[in-house]
C-alpha cells in the first residue's frame, strides 16, 4: 500500500479528521479522549452502512478489526488495500507471528494501545493522541483531530545542564555501523559510544555518566516502542539531549550532497514511494534508496558496515546542516 490517506468520520455530534501515511500508526491516550468512540463509529458504519447517522469519507476502505484473538489471521486475510484499526482489547498484535505477517499484507494498520508494541518497528513521528480542536466553531458538533505526541526533536539543550559541554559531551549512537563511524569522525573517537541496538538505549543512558552532557542519536523511523522511556529520562536529567532523524541514511539523502533531483522529490512525499509490503519501516527504504543511488560510483558507494570517505570531510559539514541548529552546536 502506498500514499497518504485523509479520513473524516462524523455524526451529528462528533467529527474526526486525520491522515494516515505509514503502514503502522499508534493512537495513545487516557480514557475519555475519544479513541473508543472513534472505533465504535467506524465499526457501526461498516456494519450498518450510510444512512444511519454516521458518514466516513476516505479514498480507501476503513475497517475495525472485530473477532477473536485466536482468529486474527483468518479475519485479516480477507482485507486488502485498507486502513485497519485494531483496538487495545486484542493481544495478537504483540506477537512475533503478527510482526512477521504484517509486511506481507497490503494494508495500513492503526493500533489503539497504551503499551509499546516491541515487535513492530514503528516511527516516533507516527504516535498520536486525540484532542478536541477549536478548528471548527460549530457548537452542535465536537471536532477531534490527531496530534503527534512526540515531536521530531526533544531538546534539553536550552536548560542550564547542557550549556558549556561542547568539548566534554558524549554522543550515544544506537549502533556501531555507518552512523557511528560518521559521528566518530566528526566528534572524535573518545566522544562516541554505542548502545549496540535501539532496545539497549534506555539501559545505556542510565549507565552513562551524563554530568558533562549526553547527546543521544538514533533512527526515529523504528524507535517508536522505546521513545516514551527515553523521553522520561530527559525530563529527569537536564544534561541529556535527543535527536531522532528518520535515519542516518535519510540525513545523507536530505543533505543534497548527491545532487539528485529524484531524491528531492522522493523526500518531499516519501509516502508516495514507500510500498508497505516491501519496507516494514521507512528506515529500510531510505537505506535501499541510498544504496541504489550510489551503487555505480565507487567513491560514493554507500555501505552500512564501512562508511566511504566521501561522507566525511567537507561533505560531513553539509550532512550536519540537516540537524537542527540547537543540536548541531553541541558537536
Amino acid at each position: 500500500m502506498l500514499g497518504k490517506h485523509h479520513v473524516v468520520v462524523e455524526s451529528s455530534g462528533l467529527k474526526y479528521s486525520f491522515e494516515i501515511r505509514r503502514n503502522i500508526t499508534i493512537i495513545q491516550g487516557d480514557s475519555a479522549t475519544g479513541k473508543t468512540t472513534l472505533t465504535e463509529m467506524l465499526a457501526a458504519y461498516r456494519r450498518l452502512g450510510p444512512g444511519q447517522g454516521i458518514t466516513v469519507s476516505s479514498d480507501v476502505p476503513v475497517y475495525v478489526y472485530i473477532g477473536e484473538d485466536a482468529e486474527w489471521k483468518y479475519n485479516l486475510e480477507k482485507i486488502t488495500g485498507s486502513l485497519v484499526f485494531i483496538d487495545e482489547d486484542y493481544r495478537f498484535y504483540y506477537t512475533r507471528e503478527f510482526a512477521e505477517y504484517l509486511p506481507t499484507t497490503d494494508n495500513y494498520y492503526i493500533f489503539i494501545t497504551r503499551k509499546p508494541i516491541y515487535e513492530l518497528p514503528y516511527s516516533t513521528n507516527e504516535i498520536y493522541g486525540i484532542r478536541t480542536s477549536g478548528k471548527y466553531h460549530f457548537p452542535e458538533q465536537i471536532y477531534h483531530e490527531f496530534y503527534p505526541i512526540y515531536p521530531a526533536l526533544w531538546d534539553s539543550s536550552e536548560q542550564a545542564g547542557m550549556e558549556g559541554h561542547k568539548k566534554e559531551l558524549l554522543i550515544l549512537i544506537e549502533d556501531k555501523e555507518s552512523g557511528y563511524q560518521f559521528f566518530q569522525n566528526v566528534a572524535g573517537n573518545n566522544r562516541c559510544i554505542s548502545s549496540e541496538g535501539n532496545s539497549n538505549l534506555y539501559r545505556k543512558m542510565l549507565e552513562t555518566d551524563s554530568e558533562n552532557g549526553l547527546l543521544v542519536i538514533a533512527d526515529g523511523a523504528a524507535l517508536g516502542p522505546y521513545i516514551d522511556m527515553l523521553v522520561k529520562i530527559t525530563k529527569l536529567d537536564a544534561h541529556i539531549a535527543l535527536y531522532f532523524p528518520e535515519s542516518f541514511e535519510w540525513m545523507i539523502l536530505k543533505s543534497g550532497i548527491l545532487r539528485d533531483a529524484d531524491i528531492d522529490e522522493i523526500l518531499s512525499h516519501p509516502e508516495k514511494y514507500i510500498d508497505s509490503r516491501e519496507y516494514i519501516s521507512w528506515e529500510r527504504f531510505f537505506t535501499a534508496l541510498l544504496r541504489e543511488k550510489t551503487k555505480d560510483d565507487p567513491v560514493k558507494r554507500y555501505e552500512k558496515k564501512e562508511l566511504s570517505a566521501f561522507y566525511t570531510g567537507e561533505n560531513a559539514k553539509q550532512i550536519l546542516q540537516v540537524m537542527p541548529e540547537e543540536i548541531r552546536t553541541l558537536l
